[in-house]
């Protein structure tokens, strides 16, 4: 099998599954429990930039605080998304965890067929 056949037969991730999967990514991350680097591929440099300094945030409060890393256990509302134009979705959704619960916003562009988040809000 040529990987053009492989390619035609994957299905884009829709925008409702993209806009989870990069939740619960980010908050795995701030928590610890994921690399920062896996990210990577899903966001802009801006958006990484300005998460890495987040991370940094967390992970200096947790170990002043003594707070281990784990994984997160999350349950996610609705993803309520609208596109303003095409290739380009705006969206949020609220993410409760154990104690708290927070609102990801997000905005999705198009880039070769991928979605990628050009702005990340974690309320």
């Amino acid at each position: 099998m040529s990987p053009d056949s492989l390619s035609s037969n994957v299905r884009p991730i829709t925008a409702e599954a993209a806009v989870e999967a990069l939740a619960r990514s980010v908050l795995e991350v701030m928590a610890g429990a994921r690399d920062i680097d896996q990210l990577a591929r899903w966001v802009t440099a801006d958006v990484f930039a300005t998460l890495r300094n987040r991370v940094r945030v967390s992970t200096q409060a947790r170990l002043a605080h003594g707070v281990r890393r784990h994984r997160p256990i999350l349950r996610f509302g609705r993803v309520h998304i609208a596109e303003p134009s095409p290739g380009i979705v705006e969206a949020v959704v609220v993410v409760h965890g154990r104690g708290r619960s927070r609102g990801v916003a997000v905005r999705l562009e198009t880039v070769r067929g991928r979605w990628r988040a050009s702005a990340l809000h974690i309320l």
